[in-house]
């Protein structure tokens, strides 16, 4: 069949997927000139009416020819109007593989349309006999790996220089879900740190204007784990780390601030194996200027609270708590004490001292309540 009767209508109870059509242009034009569009895509810029035409045009050659990319316009399923809204492409490459490209219309973002539309568009490519649905983003496009995540797929690599955008290599991210995968729901969880406001201090997200609060770390080298403490220039990095640790579900970080100005005064996160279910390690760093006020038991104390409430209760339910200190760190190891922790081992010459000597670690641990 010729374009656009060849192409299926894919459709749930959210997001119908259909052909593009003439009508369209207006709002493609709309959606690839829309700044976050430009930012995370590699829509060409300028963009304009014959843009559109021309895409709109080879997305029909694609459709009818056996090997070629598959793209559907997102629109709203109760729209009886069939408002474009978006697209997404299934773009094969052999072997029972394709990758999957998508984006949204202004108008349509926020209403979980795009969730529906790859679910709707991978097992479209699983029901064709393929294998696997690759997809792929600029690092740090936070909003396209959150469709991803939910839909199941599992987040593989972060590479540099990975992408091709507009003649400028970027750094990639990748992940993919297969055919005995479930699109319903996510493999991991994603942690969005709650704010949480104790008496002198808060937990609360890192913010990108936070690297005005940086201060040059003047921890022994042999406390922190090399790229622990961020400076101002390495700040945006830092930060983007610790946001893919938490959508990949493997830590929850905060920022500690002052509960009257909101000034960042260090990290705290709890962090997670998933051998180890019910089980965080807990860390921490103050900037130097922070220390010594006891921010650092109050910041911990509010933590170790959440991370032991039930997740019913909007805690995290963990039934233990792990922590790490240098032999030679005697502030966190009174900290723990404080706490509750108990130590529980000591691990013999664990890490390099600057001066070549080796420092031991002592390892610690706090049950939950009534946990025995």
């Amino acid at each position: 069949m010729p374009f656009p009767d060849i192409v299926p209508e894919l459709a749930d109870g959210v997001a119908r997927l259909r052909a593009h059509a003439a009508g369209d242009i207006p709002r493609i034009v709309e959606q690839c000139t829309d700044p976050v569009s430009i930012r995370w895509t590699t829509v060409p810029v300028p963009y304009v009416e014959a843009s559109a035409r021309e895409w709109v045009e080879a997305i029909g050659r694609e459709w009818e020819s056996e090997k070629g990319n598959r793209y559907w316009a997102i629109t709203a399923a109760d729209d009886p109007d069939g408002r474009f809204l978006g697209a997404i492409d299934v773009r094969p490459k052999g072997a029972g593989i394709a990758t999957i490209g998508y984006g949204l219309h202004p108008e349509g973002r926020g209403r979980h349309l795009m969730t529906s539309a790859l679910r709707l568009a991978t097992q479209w490519w699983f029901d064709q006999g393929g294998v696997r649905m690759v997809w792929e983003a600029n690092r740090g496009n936070f909003a396209s790996w959150r469709v991803a995540w939910a839909c199941g797929f599992t987040f593989e690599v972060a590479l540099p220089q990975m992408l091709d955008d507009r003649g400028h290599a970027r750094d990639g991210w990748r992940g993919s879900i297969g055919l005995d995968g479930d699109l319903a729901r996510p493999v991991a969880p994603w942690f969005d740190p709650p704010v949480l406001d104790g008496e002198r201090v808060r937990l609360r997200p890192w913010a990108d204007d936070d690297v005005a609060w940086v201060e040059p770390g003047d921890s022994p080298a042999h406390f922190m784990p090399p790229g622990s403490e961020p400076t101002r220039e390495t700040f945006a990095d830092w930060v983007l780390r610790r946001r893919e640790r938490m959508s990949r579900g493997q830590a929850l970080h905060w920022a500690m601030a002052d509960a009257d100005s909101n000034r960042a005064l260090g990290d705290l996160m709890i962090g997670f194996h998933q051998q180890e279910k019910g089980s965080g390690e807990l860390g921490y760093f103050l900037f130097p200027s922070a220390r010594g006020g006891g921010r650092a038991g109050a910041a911990t104390a509010l933590a170790v609270e959440h991370a032991f409430t039930p997740a019913r209760h909007g805690g995290l339910g963990l039934r233990r708590l792990l922590a790490l200190t240098l032999a030679d760190n005697d502030p966190s190891s009174r900290l723990l004490e404080r706490l509750g922790f108990r130590e529980w081992g000591r691990e013999p010459r664990f890490c390099a001292r600057e001066d070549g000597t080796y420092d031991d670690a002592r390892h610690w641990v706090l049950l939950a309540p009534g946990t025995t």
